[in-house]
């Protein structure tokens, strides 16, 4: 293998791709579009929230419907004297104005339950909303029935909510990182190394069936060998990865500088001395909490790491990408040989989920070693300080099975690169990969 041909294809095919105005679109807004889709849902109720729905209430109990109370969801108000039979003719009258009838039968207290009339099935938050204030106030009714003085106030005190924040802590005995923080931090390496293994091996097999389709290959190969051509493929669109992994990671640490920068600047002298690891002081805030648990995680191991699952993993399916995307003409015909692909990174992501209630269970601590499932498994474990020798173990696997993949998928590309007008299985690949 020459390696200054193979430098000049990878040169050729990473040019390719960065400089197109998409790619350097989607680097440079992807982390924007995330941050707007994590506030365009807070936007969207804000602008909802607006425009409160009306719902009238038919209290014939006369005692809960003054209960109710305006919120920015939904505006209550009581129709006086209104007869069952005639609740329907009312709703109508109102020229849509009202949302839905609430009907509170006067027997409420026996049936425990009531009615709402609508031309549409209304919103699950309306239910909420009713359950929530008649509880409370059949339940504050039935406290008052048993006339002990003051027994409102002693159940209400006897009421106590725990929260519980788990936390970590080093070899000095520092909280140092939050468990929570843990399971979000692997969930979305895991999503990041799922995304991009399809992304780019199907970017692989794409830029393959094209070459062999416009026939363009036929002239490269006149001048290097298949496995340079293949080569030069996978690692360039690697670069290509690793560039928009390399820029995330920069607006990542600039974005987690101004959230320590502000969240230190806005805290007392005695929160302050806190974030920097005196335990000695007050209790931190949940606002500082977060920017302690965030500044607690060792971001250099882990994103380390990440890169060499990342590599090792694309490596792996990007070689069965490019072998599979040799041997058909058209990418529809391509389905059939990505669809067993997927199905494996699917299996590994929901594999990877289930450990998250047991990183340390024999599942996960199996799946880890099996070079197809260790890129999203160990992502998930990584957080919750894997012993350092699986995961070496774990990397030569992976690493070993994407070398023995290439080789194979070379043999499979090398046959098939110039093969036309032929429906290729599973069988005859296994062939030529002899």
């Amino acid at each position: 293998m020459n390696k200054d041909r193979l430098f000049i294809i990878i040169q050729r095919e990473y040019k390719a791709i960065v400089a197109k105005k998409s790619f350097i679109i989607v680097t440079l807004l992807a982390p924007v579009l995330m941050i707007g889709l994590m506030c365009i849902p807070a936007l969207l109720m804000n602008i909802n929230s607006s425009d409160a729905r009306q719902i009238a209430i038919v209290d014939l109990s006369g005692k809960y419907g003054k209960e109710f109370k305006n919120t920015d969801e939904y505006s209550f108000s009581i129709l006086e004297n209104v007869p069952t039979e005639k609740i329907k003719q009312e709703y109508k009258d109102s020229d849509g104005g009202i949302y839905a009838i609430l009907v509170i039968p006067a027997n409420v207290e026996t049936t425990k339950q009531v009615n709402i009339y609508s031309d549409n099935p209304v919103k699950i938050s309306l239910n909420e909303e009713i359950e929530d204030v008649l509880n409370k106030s059949l339940s504050e009714a039935k406290i008052s029935s048993y006339d002990i003085p003051g027994l409102s106030e002693i159940i209400e005190n006897s009421r106590i909510s725990v929260s519980v924040k788990s936390h970590t802590w080093d070899d000095d005995g520092e909280n140092v990182s939050s468990s929570t923080l843990s399971m979000i931090i692997g969930m979305g390496l895991a999503m990041l190394t799922y995304m991009f293994v399809l992304i780019y091996g199907a970017m692989i097999m794409s830029s393959v069936v094209e070459d062999k389709t416009n026939r363009i290959v036929e002239v490269i190969v006149s001048s290097c060998r298949p496995l340079e051509l293949m080569l030069g493929k996978i690692i360039s669109i690697a670069l290509v990865g690793l560039t928009q992994i390399a820029v995330w990671a920069v607006f990542t640490g600039i974005g987690l500088f101004a959230i320590s920068a502000l969240g230190i600047a806005s805290t007392s002298p005695d929160a302050a001395a806190q974030l920097q690891g005196d335990m000695s002081q007050l209790p931190l805030s949940e606002g500082e909490e977060i920017v302690q648990a965030i500044l607690g995680v060792d971001w250099i191991k882990i994103l380390a790491i990440f890169v060499l699952y990342f590599i090792g993993g694309y490596l792996l399916y990007a070689a069965l990408f490019a072998g599979f995307g040799s041997a058909v003409d058209q990418q529809s015909d391509a389905n059939q040989f990505m669809t067993p692909v997927m199905m494996i990174i699917i299996l590994a992501l929901l594999i990877g989920e289930g450990c998250m209630q047991d990183p340390d269970g024999t599942l996960g601590v199996v799946c880890s070693f099996i070079p197809f499932t260790s890129p999203i498994v160990m992502m998930i474990r990584l957080p919750y300080e894997v012993p350092a020798w699986e995961i070496a173990v774990s990397i030569l696997l992976l690493y070993g099975t994407a070398l023995l993949l290439t080789f194979f998928a070379s043999r499979i590309y090398r046959t098939g690169i110039l093969m036309y007008g032929r429906k290729v299985t599973f069988k005859e690949l296994l062939k030529w990969a002899r």
